[in-house]
C-alpha cells in the first residue's frame, strides 16, 4: 500500500512510514495535462519519493526515484486528518484499534492489544503519541 498521511507528512511506502520534508515548485505534469505541484519529498536508503498533487484534476502521486534513476510513478491513496481511523483500520488488527481507540478516548482498554499495536506502529517508523494526538472523534 502507497499512502500518505497528510497532516503528519508522512508516506507509507514499502511497509515503512517515511516523514518527509516540504517540497515546492513544479513536481511534473499528470495524466490529465495539469501541472503537478511538489509536496512533500521522502527518502529511504537510495531512493527518494517525491509526492506531488495535480493543480486540476486533484490526483496526488509518488514518483520514485532511485539515485537519479526514475523508477516509478503511481496514484497514492491521501488519508486526512479525520480519515485517520480508517487508515489504522487497515494496518492494525480489530482487538489492537479498538484499544487505541479505547486509550486515545481515556476508557478502559486492553494493555496487550495496545501494546502490539503502538509495538507494530513504531516498528512501521511511526510516532505512535503524535497519531494518536492527530485523530479526531
Amino acid at each position: 500500500m502507497i499512502a500518505y498521511i497528510e497532516p503528519l507528512k508522512v508516506l507509507i511506502y514499502g511497509g515503512k512510514a517515511l516523514k518527509g520534508e516540504e517540497g515546492s515548485g513544479f513536481g511534473g505534469f499528470c495524466s490529465c495535462g495539469g501541472e503537478m505541484q511538489q509536496i512533500t519529498w521522502h527518502s529511504d536508503q537510495d531512493i527518494r519519493i517525491l509526492i506531488a498533487e495535480c493543480e486540476t484534476c486533484w490526483k496526488t502521486e509518488a514518483i520514485v526515484f532511485r539515485d537519479r534513476q526514475f523508477v516509478e510513478r503511481c496514484e497514492v491513496k491521501v488519508f486526512k486528518r479525520n480519515e485517520l481511523k480508517d487508515l489504522l483500520s487497515e494496518l492494525l488488527s480489530s482487538s489492537e484499534y479498538e484499544a487505541l481507540m479505547a486509550k486515545r478516548l481515556g476508557e478502559q482498554y486492553n494493555y496487550s492489544a495496545f501494546s502490539r499495536a503502538k509495538k507494530k506502529l513504531e516498528e512501521m517508523g511511526f510516532d505512535a503519541e503524535e497519531l494518536l494526538s492527530e485523530l479526531i472523534f
